[in-house]
């Protein structure tokens, strides 16, 4: 080596080592860079530095940088130079004393280990690791085990093959009984070696569950002698464990579980260990439910949260606190288990806690029930008043947190956090159903609350208030016109002289009184305009940013409220702002920008197509964005591998490409034939966004792309589609290519997808792409559909089974809200496939009946029932004669449904009852009596709950259609003709009328007592714009 080559690139480390401003940093690095990192020969050159150097940073520094160039240049040394450097490295580092130096030569260690071993060198390695670990001396422990930690990064297949003596040395290590540091080192390599267990490796998946237990007791001591940073990287391996495909924890989940639960609940503990525990057991319901259901913990875990909910929160809301992770334990509970199993736990302490003195209680009180309330939606819905009611007694309190506690929770259950904000109304996608409707009945218990709440002297409490006001809003329909003049007073008053934070949501709470009041909102439209326009062009800091793109956002809202022709003076202007908007660099305003164009494109139709040629390289540009963003190298920290670095996703980019997918979906559809150019392009960057880490990315781009079959197929003005296999009419080309570029794409996604809602929302679009479109979307690719549609009902898909081990069989009578919504989706587009397959759907029926009757079972959740019933209910309508051979598996379960307590259940088996009686081949006159009396107690309905009334008049009328000898029609008749005219369900106008007509014509003398009663109600349904009536019917009693 040249001795002046080595001097001089020292002096540049030390320089560099103790540089103290960036000028030094960036002038010394450029000099290594260009005249030093050039060759091989800077290779032994750091080795000489990184163990030879007095001071221990250069020490450091030379080894971090040698590490980096030995990828590079480690071939290009000669091989008598390498055998000399591994010999002096292995010496070097047992010979270190500081920490870092001693980390950064394992790593360089690690570096040449993963050049040399595959190509057979360095063969005494391993061999040297394994005596170090052995070594009675602790240092060398710490070397060996560290090294070997080191190497799984890099070589970890090549160590696999050494995993039985792997097992036995660590078997020590990790009960080292001098040093904490070889313990947890070897903790972590345990995890790393986790990775590289297969599922069906019985043998090592025994040898690793042996070591949990000392894993278990390493985690112990580092949170008894409060060693923070050990404990978190304990807490690390496990979260990493537990989520692999390999059960390696699975018979000691219960255990971790009790041992979290001990360490969270412990207030004598640091926060951040406490944190760490919670953590654990949201990881644990989030990829371990199959096993916790098994346990049967859910509730007990529910116990153990809710006492942590009333401890002390953070000022800032972006701090993390037990408090805080216990409320996403319980987020997290709610939204992997059945309803049945976590809500009512919750609501029993919730009870409990608001009549507690202490307002921290009443504070964890309403916040658990804020974040219980996603996963429990449909569940809660008949108990909204209830709910109410316990929300109105937190807005009432006497302390400040509870009653901003108390608006968090009215946010969560009028749906704000399931759904987009009011301006993004260009997506639509599956959501969980909301309670905003529901809620918004109770306006006059909440209004009064919350609007005094906006005028509290506590900012706080006024942005909670103003968020819960502009939840309600939306729904309230002409509820709000009595609030109106006074809530515009106040919802202005704030936007001009609110916080900063307050204004944006003021501004938001504006535009859904907007979209509820609708031609009411006239008054005050210009002045709204004016603020708005005002404040679209803000520029500044993030809070100003925040207000205009939520102006952007509201103006749209504003509009579809107004309508094209009141809007259209404030048209181009609006648009030239929102446009502007795009070229600022924030993604907020690219996002509302978005929302703006997909808004304004549904208002105003082709007329926006001259604003494409701007917008569209705009969307093209998001969805092009790299969000990818590579951590910054720290020198400092040796485990820190720049050529391996990770990646971090910037999170603000994916939402805006979600955003952007929703618009360009719906300017298409919009905007039609203008669009054309720009297809090609676009549909090709959405097919890509298929592929994107994010679910909700995923998403928008599968409604898409669906939309843009939909709109080539309305754009090629085919006649309406006919069922059946092969197909009757074909496509056009253009929707032909476009169905080759999607559902290929579509399905080649849906077979690895692992998000529920992702599924969901494709079997939703599946569903409705098939009934707009017909049988050409699907013909080809049907097999690959229904075997996905089938994994599903099977349990089988990986967005079901991501959470449940092949071992675990669980009786799910009961289902999470998100799996129900599944179910549902997938029966949907079953029973749309009977619609568009026609006789061609009986070898589908065959295969899927079992499945979907199962659910019609008693025993199971009433969703699931409905579903079931519903599904077959569809089914029977759409396969037309080919539903006869069913008649003995189907016709028990839609009796069944008619008995049920259930009225969402009866009206599925009501509408069900008379599709199959419509539809089958067979005499089913016999079953006539059996069938009217089960209708007689929906018929006779004050009210029509779920439509049942509605539906069971149709079932009435389907009867007479197929044989009114068969209806004792004195007795019918009267109880028949109350339950008109249809309110709900206007599908069942067509079977109703077609009846009447039926009766006039062929059983006059038996109408005739009834003319009375009758026509009233034809007089009324005739007047009724909503009234569907086929094209005979009509003629007929028009002439009466």
């Amino acid at each position: 080596m040249d001795p002046q080559f080595i001097g001089t690139l020292q002096g540049l480390l030390e320089k560099l080592a103790f540089a103290s401003n960036t000028e030094t940093i960036r002038s010394v690095t450029a000099t290594l860079s260009q005249q030093f990192y050039t060759t091989a020969a800077c290779i032994p050159a750091l080795l000489s530095i990184a163990k030879d150097n007095e001071q221990w940073q250069v020490r450091q520094l030379a080894s971090v940088e040698l590490r980096k160039r030995i990828p590079k240049y480690w071939e290009e040394v000669d091989e008598s130079v390498q055998q000399q450097m591994r010999e002096a490295i292995l010496a070097a580092i047992v010979e270190e004393t500081n920490d870092l130096a001693r980390h950064g030569l394992a790593r360089v260690i690690s570096s040449m280990a993963k050049c040399d071993l595959p190509n057979q060198k360095w063969g005494d390695l391993i061999q040297f690791l394994y005596k170090c670990c052995q070594s009675p001396t602790t240092a060398h422990r710490e070397i060996g085990v560290y090294v070997l930690d080191s190497l799984f990064e890099t070589i970890s297949d090549m160590l696999s093959a050494h995993m039985q003596h792997l097992f036995e040395l660590f078997s020590s290590l990790i009960n080292d009984p001098e040093s904490l540091i070889v313990r947890v080192t070897t903790l972590e390599a345990l995890g790393k070696m986790a990775e590289c267990i297969e599922p069906d490796n019985r043998s090592a998946i025994s040898m690793f569950q042996s070591l949990v237990p000392s894993m278990v007791q390493v985690l112990q001591k580092c949170l008894e002698i409060n060693e923070e940073d050990s404990a978190s990287r304990c807490f690390e391996v496990f979260n990493g464990i537990m989520v692999l495909d390999t059960p390696l924890l699975n018979r000691y989940i219960g255990d971790l579980i009790e041992f979290s639960i001990n360490v969270g609940s412990n207030p004598a503990l640091d926060d951040n260990l406490r944190i760490m525990a919670l953590n654990f057991i949201v990881w644990a319901a989030s990829y371990k439910r199959g096993r916790l259901q098994k346990l049967k913990i859910v509730k007990p875990l529910v116990d153990k949260m809710m006492p942590i909910t009333a401890q002390e929160d953070p000022v800032d809301d972006d701090d993390d606190s037990p408090s805080r992770v216990a409320l996403r334990v319980l987020n997290v509970l709610s939204t992997s288990f059945p309803p049945q199993q976590v809500f009512p736990a919750v609501v029993a302490h919730v009870l409990q806690y608001m009549q507690n003195t202490d307002p921290m209680f009443r504070k964890g009180a309403m916040l658990s029930l804020a974040i219980t309330i996603e996963g429990s939606v449909d569940y809660i819905r008949p108990q909204i008043g209830d709910i109410v009611t316990l929300v109105c007694a937190g807005l009432s309190d006497s302390d400040g947190l509870v009653r901003r506690a108390a608006c968090m929770a009215l946010g969560c259950i009028a749906g704000k956090y399931f759904k987009p904000p009011a301006a993004l109304r260009c997506a639509k996608h599956v959501t969980v159903d909301e309670l905003d409707e529901e809620v918004a009945q109770y306006h006059e218990k909440l209004m009064p609350l919350i609007f005094s709440m906006t005028s509290d002297s506590n900012p706080t409490i006024v942005k909670y208030a103003t968020n819960a006001l502009d939840c309600i809003l939306e729904s309230m329909g002409d509820a709000i016109l009595g609030y109106l003049p006074q809530l515009m007073e106040r919802l202005v008053a704030l936007l001009e002289t609110g916080p900063a934070d307050v204004k944006p949501i003021a501004l938001s709470a504006i535009g859904s009184a907007a979209h509820s009041s609708s031609e009411a909102f006239a008054p005050y439209f210009g002045e709204v305009v004016a603020r708005i326009k005002q404040a679209m062009s803000l520029m500044g800091e993030d809070d100003v940013l925040a207000l205009r793109g939520v102006a952007t956002d509201t103006i749209s809202t504003v509009a579809e409220a107004a309508g094209k022709e009141a809007f259209r003076p404030h048209l181009d202007e609006c648009t030239h702002l929102a446009l502007q908007g795009m070229e600022v660099d924030s993604t907020t305003l690219r996002e509302s920008a978005y929302c703006y164009v997909g808004v304004m494109s549904r208002v105003y139709e082709g007329e926006f197509a001259k604003y494409l040629s701007f917008i569209v390289p705009q969307i093209l540009k998001t969805l092009r964005m790299d969000e990818t963003v590579p951590f910054e190298y720290d020198d400092e920290d040796p485990d820190m591998d720049e050529d391996e670095l990770p990646f971090n996703f910037n999170t603000a980019i994916s939402d805006e490409k979600e955003v952007a997918a929703d618009a360009v979906g719906q300017l298409f559809a919009s905007t039609g034939t203008a669009f054309l150019p720009y297809v090609e392009e676009v549909a090709a960057e959405l097919v890509k966004l298929l592929g994107h880490f994010s679910d909700t990315a995923r998403k928008a781009a599968t409604v898409a792309l669906f939309t843009f079959i939909r709109t080539f197929n309305k754009i090629a003005s085919p006649e309406p589609w006919m069922p059946g296999v092969p197909l009757r009419k074909p496509l056009d080309e253009n929707t032909q290519s476009m169905i080759r570029l999607v559902l290929p794409s579509v399905l080649e996604m849906w077979e690895e997808e692992e998000d529920k809602m992702v599924v969901t929302q494709l079997c939703t679009e599946l569903r409705l792409i098939m009934k707009d479109v017909g049988p050409g979307v699907t013909i080809d690719y049907a097999d690959g559909i229904l075997q996905q549609l089938l994994a599903i009902f099977e349990k089988k898909a990986p967005c079901q089974t991501i959470d449940f081990e092949e071992d675990e069989e669980v009786e799910e009578d009961e289902l999470a809200e998100l799996d129900s919504l599944l179910i549902c989706a997938a029966a949907d587009c079953v029973a749309e496939f009977a619609s568009v397959f026609g006789d061609a759907f009986e070898p589908v029926m065959d295969t899927f009946l079992p499945h979907i009757a199962g659910y019609a079972k008693p025993t199971v959740a009433v969703s699931e029932r409905a579903m079931a019933v519903g599904c077959l209910a569809e089914i029977a309508k759409n396969m037309g004669p080919g539903i006869t051979k069913y008649a003995e598996a189907l016709f028990p379960v839609f009796m069944g449904g008619l008995q049920d307590k259930h009225a969402e259940i009866q009206s599925n088996a009501a509408f069900g009852v008379g599709a199959f009686v419509e539809s089958a081949t067979i005499d089913a006159s016999a079953y006539f009596s059996d069938i009217l009396k089960a209708l007689y107690p929906l018929i006779q309905m004050e009210k029509n709950p779920n439509n049942a009334r509605d539906n069971a008049a149709g079932c009435v009328a389907r009867l007479i259609l197929e044989n009114a000898d068969a209806v004792p029609l004195s007795e019918v008749l009267p109880v028949w003709i109350a339950a008109l005219p249809i309110s709900g369900d206007h599908l069942e106008d067509l079977p109703v009328y077609d009846a009447v007509c039926h009766l006039l014509k062929n059983k006059r003398s038996e109408v005739e007592p009834f003319y009375s009663t009758l026509m009233p109600v034809l007089k009324q349904a005739m007047a009724d714009p909503d009234t569907l009536l086929s094209e005979e019917s009509k003629q007929y009693l028009s002439s009466l």
